[in-house]
């Protein structure tokens, strides 16, 4: 029970991480290569959108967030 919680837990702060490194990478990838840079902030931007999505798209993790917190 421990090991699944801290595995979903992991795997979103990675995920988080993911998207975010992404998102920042933007100005030093626009120097070289708009397109890229454009697909990496939008990669991130989709990475974000869908994490949030699945978290709070599913009812009951919803409902453990709102009752619980982020803790």
């Amino acid at each position: 029970m421990v090991f699944e919680t801290l595995t979903g837990q992991l795997s979103t702060v990675i995920t988080l991480a993911f998207g975010v490194l992404l998102i920042v990478l933007y100005p030093l990838i626009n120097k070289e290569n708009k397109y890229f840079a454009w697909f990496s902030l939008l990669m991130g931007v989709v990475i974000l959108l869908l994490l949030l999505w699945f978290t709070f798209g599913n009812e009951v993790i919803r409902d453990q967030i709102l009752k619980y917190g982020l803790h």
